[in-house]
């Protein structure tokens, strides 16, 4: 059939190495002549084909493409059993050979997506099928543990569990149970009653029946055997393929998206490079608009035709382009919307390697509980004021909210009496920040061990908080005689790009949650968080100080 001026060819079959048999839509062009396939597997039902983010097959098949799009394995129209991450190393592997013999197929593969799209191409390049001679995974990392499910060292709750009931409602709707479905789908649009349910691993009767896997990432709670089997890394750099990496700075997959390309990165060479852009986004839509926040008109970076070219270039020898002469990142800056170009990522800080700006935390006369208290950033060491430690507590049956990524307005919750709050003076100048703060905090607790958070924000000349960026550790005392000692946190806030304009202020948030983004520290236990019920929620408090012997301190990469 002919659809949008290209040919389709519905359920097309192909079977894999046990028998299973998997359904494509196969997108081409309407002349006859050879071309290189895009592939994309995914588990949403192919019609949709990842276009809540990226061109519909028909876009690209008129560009000169054989365009597949796959259910994957128990999904849609597809045979067998939904395991998600692990089938997919070896069903991509099969379906990328079987691409690359289609008829009017050059045998060159790329694979393309976002979210789980992006995680296939990871799998099926782990095993370096032949074929594949591109990739641009989007939104995704290619080592589940730390970039997707606990990139904090906790669990993402706000992101996963939402999307378990996706799955579920998927699976229930396949088996014919669509009442099943239907509850889902309320779950999926109103989780706030399930985050709150603790235990994390107390099993949901629809969870349990539809989707399982669900506990098994929550059960795993510490990097295993269980997760080592969906890192792909190590695979993937002994014999890497071109991989262009796109992410979001308000997307909850940067991490994992920063991680991927930095390990590619380090093994680039002329004949198989890598590209990052990093886009103003959250993981759905790619727009100009975000939490509230208007990006500009060059927002969407034009990262249609830059996945186009990149296809050209490896996919159909197009090497005239001066893609390989670029810079590999390409990235926007949240505060200024203007785009820039980088060499590479900020590593971490090495004894001042790096441009950075400094601030030191400083207490008062009066505490720095909430923005209203006299928590100060001081730009110099000497202006530190000896004073009483600002205390906080942290109690865990009412956690401290930070919903999302996004460039939300903080400043009414920086009223709260449980979050410290230290808040610089107005800024002589531009800070073009680019990279992972970092936070070196003395600290004391009394119910430990338990949560710190580190919370970042710019505060315009109007009052407003905005969100920049965050990070959390788990702290403690050693030994039940420990707990009047001072220790030292050391905390790495997500990477951001956003210039602080002069006459702006910097401000430091310092509490014991950042809920439901993590799951909550219930306090007083160590490595069960995710099996604490409600008896278990108990109260933490948390001591900070910052003299001239023992300082606090916010260290922020700063591009020269």
């Amino acid at each position: 059939m002919k659809f949008g001026n290209v040919v389709i060819r519905r359920k097309v079959p192909c079977t894999m190495r046990d028998g299973i048999t998997l359904y494509s839509d196969i997108y081409l062009p309407d002349e006859t002549g050879e071309y290189p396939v895009l592939l994309m597997r995914q588990p949403y039902g192919r019609s949709i084909a990842s276009t809540v983010t990226h061109a519909h097959p028909v876009w690209y098949a008129s560009k000169g493409y054989i365009v597949v799009i796959q259910d994957v394995r128990g999904r849609g129209e597809s045979e067998g059993e939904f395991n998600p991450f692990v089938q997919e190393a070896e069903d991509g592997f099969d379906t990328i050979e079987w691409a690359a013999g289609l008829s009017g197929s050059t045998g060159n593969v790329g694979m393309y997506g976002f979210s789980y799209q992006g995680l296939t191409q990871w799998a099926a390049a782990s095993l370096h099928p032949p074929a594949l001679k591109a990739i641009a995974p989007s939104m995704c990392p290619a080592d589940m543990y730390h970039g997707l499910f606990y990139p904090h060292g906790s669990f993402a709750l706000g992101n996963h569990l939402p999307w378990a009931f996706q799955l579920a409602r998927d699976t229930a709707q396949r088996a014919g149970d669509f009442e099943t479905a239907e509850q889902c789908s309320r779950l999926m649009r109103s989780p706030d009653e399930m985050l709150w349910k603790v235990p994390l691993n107390e099993r949901h009767p629809i969870l349990e029946q539809y989707f399982p896997s669900f506990y098994d990432w929550i059960d795993h709670q510490a990097y295993d055997e269980y997760w080592e089997q969906m890192n792909w890394i190590n695979d993937i750099v002994k014999e890497p393929v071109p991989a262009l990496h796109i992410g979001g700075w308000y997307d909850g997959f940067l991490m994992g998206t920063l991680q991927s390309f930095e390990a590619l990165q380090a093994t680039a060479t002329p004949d198989c490079f890598h590209r990052l852009i990093v886009g103003p986004w959250a993981h759905i839509p790619w727009g100009r608009r975000a939490g509230g926040i208007d990006h500009g008109e060059q927002a969407d970076g034009g990262h249609h035709l830059e996945q186009l070219r990149w296809f050209d270039y490896w996919l159909k020898g197009k090497e005239d382009m001066e893609l390989s002469g670029e810079l590999p990142i390409r990235y926007f800056d949240q505060l200024s919307h203007e785009w820039h170009t980088a060499e590479q990522m900020p590593s971490q800080f090495e004894d001042g390697a790096s441009p950075s700006e400094w601030f030191y935390l400083s207490g008062s006369q009066t505490p720095a509980n909430g923005a209203a208290g006299g928590g100060r950033l001081e730009k110099h060491k000497e202006d530190v004021e000896e004073a009483v430690p600002d205390v906080f507590v942290y109690d865990s049956r009412l956690p401290m909210r930070l919903d999302s990524y996004l460039p939300s307005d903080r400043a009414a919750i920086q009223e709260r009496q449980e979050i410290l709050v230290y808040t610089g003076g107005p800024l002589a100048e531009d800070i073009p920040i680019f990279g992972s703060p970092e936070l070196s905090v003395q600290y004391q607790i009394l119910g430990g061990p338990t949560d710190l958070v580190a919370i970042l924000t710019t505060v315009s000349e109007k009052g407003t908080a905005r969100l920049l960026s965050v990070g959390r550790t788990e702290i403690c005392s050693e030994g039940e005689d420990a707990s009047n000692e001072w220790r030292t946190a050391q905390i790495r806030l997500r990477p951001l790009a956003a210039t602080l304009p002069a006459g702006s202020y910097v401000r430091l948030e310092l509490t014991g949650s950042a809920f439901p983004l993590f799951a909550r520290h219930p306090n007083g236990v160590r490595d069960e968080m995710n099996c604490t019920g409600t008896g278990g929620l108990k109260i933490a408090t948390t001591a900070v100080r910052s003299t001239e012997q023992d300082i606090s301190c916010l260290r922020l990469p700063v591009k020269r």
